[in-house]
C-alpha cells in the first residue's frame, strides 16, 4: 500500500458560485494548479496575508483574492494561483468566490 493511498489529506484551489445555501461549481470544471498538503496552504496563506484557517474560513470573494494576490508579485506561489483566479474569472464568469478544499 503507498502512502498517498493511506493519507487522504491535502487541499486544492477551487472557485464556486452559490445556489442557495450550497456552493457549487459547473460540471466539466478542472483546475490546473497542483494539489498541496495541508500545511503547505497554511504556510502560503500566511505568507500572503491571508486567513491560514482555511479549512474553517469558507470561501473568498475571487476579486478580494486576485487583489491580496497581486500584492505579492514576486512570490512565484502568489502568481500562480493569481493567474489561475484570473482564469477561473474569464472562463467562468459565474464563479464568485475561491477557496482551498
Amino acid at each position: 500500500m503507498k502512502v498517498n493511498e493511506i493519507i487522504r489529506e491535502g487541499a486544492d484551489f477551487m472557485a464556486y458560485k452559490k445556489e442557495g445555501d450550497t456552493w457549487t461549481y459547473p460540471k466539466g470544471f478542472e483546475i490546473e494548479t497542483p494539489h498541496r498538503s495541508n500545511m503547505a496552504v497554511r504556510q502560503f496563506l500566511s505568507r500572503v496575508g491571508l486567513d491560514p484557517d482555511f479549512e474553517n474560513s469558507g470561501p473568498m470573494e475571487i476579486n478580494k483574492f486576485i487583489g491580496a494576490m497581486s500584492k505579492h508579485d514576486n512570490d512565484r506561489e502568489a502568481k500562480m494561483y493569481h493567474d489561475e483566479a484570473m482564469r477561473f474569472k474569464k472562463e467562468y464568469p459565474e464563479l464568485t468566490h475561491v477557496s482551498f478544499v
